[in-house]
């Protein structure tokens, strides 16, 4: 009990550092800071590892010409994705909740085609793609016995060369992976997916709540719609002997 109460907090700890060191960047980070947590898992992560590397990889190029805040916004969408892959939904249940998520996207991009939010549309359609990757590869990646340590000293030349905030951020992923990897093999497999969607959500209040941080209305408001989808959909998916 203990010790995943310890991971659960660590996984917390390290999204608030992450999206700290995130948001101080202004998304100008290197492709190799979100390149590093991938590459931890390889060779034994196999196909797994390599969409997260794509994926993370794909979500990183688009960084710079996104608000940081719509970046990590668009997060949410994995919890939907979750609900909507659930084996205790529906096909109404999912299609509300895809509806919900396209809706609220299709928002910002048409606010960003008008010149009234940061960002572009090309921007936002990769990083909905390598949200949808990074979803698809979690959902097939199995826990790896032997992790490989090298791409770790990777932070180093990030750290040298003033990119302090890459190099936290690379570290404060791969120690979130850790930590679920950790989860899944003492048999906590059932937190997993409950992570999946919190942490997006505390990603996201830490921008808000931090002051020095400016998120924009459409994107808080697009957010707080996704959420409330996300839970709608979670409570829908209890069944009564579990709420009793």
């Amino acid at each position: 009990m203990l010790y995943k109460t310890m991971l659960i907090a660590i996984t917390l700890l390290l999204t608030v550092l992450g999206v700290n060191a995130l948001a101080h960047s202004q998304g100008e980070l290197p492709i190799l800071a979100l390149a590093i947590p991938a590459l931890w898992l390889l060779p034994q992560g196999g196909v797994a590892a390599w969409l997260l590397l794509i994926g993370l990889g794909l979500f990183g190029y688009a960084l710079p010409e996104q608000p940081v805040a719509l970046s990590v916004s668009l997060f949410m969408m994995l919890p939907i994705l979750i609900i909507c892959t659930s084996p205790k939904g529906c096909w109404q249940l999912g299609s509300l909740m895809i509806s919900i998520v396209l809706a609220m996207n299709a928002g910002l991009m048409a606010l960003q085609g008008e010149g009234k939010l940061p960002g572009s549309i090309t921007a936002t359609l990769l990083q909905i793609i390598a949200i949808a990757i990074i979803w698809f590869a979690a959902r097939s990646w199995r826990p790896v016995e032997g992790n490989t340590w090298w791409p770790i000293i990777l932070v180093i030349p990030l750290w040298v060369g003033g990119m302090e905030h890459a190099a936290l951020l690379a570290l404060c992923v791969t120690g979130i992976i850790a930590a679920l990897q950790s989860l899944s093999k003492v048999h906590l497999d059932e937190w997993i997916p409950k992570l999946a969607c919190v942490l997006p959500a505390v990603g996201f209040a830490t921008l808000v709540i931090m002051p020095q941080f400016d998120v924009a209305n459409p994107i808080l408001v697009s957010w707080l719609l996704v959420l409330g989808g996300g839970l709608l959909g979670e409570s829908l998916l209890e069944d009564p002997e579990e709420e009793e």
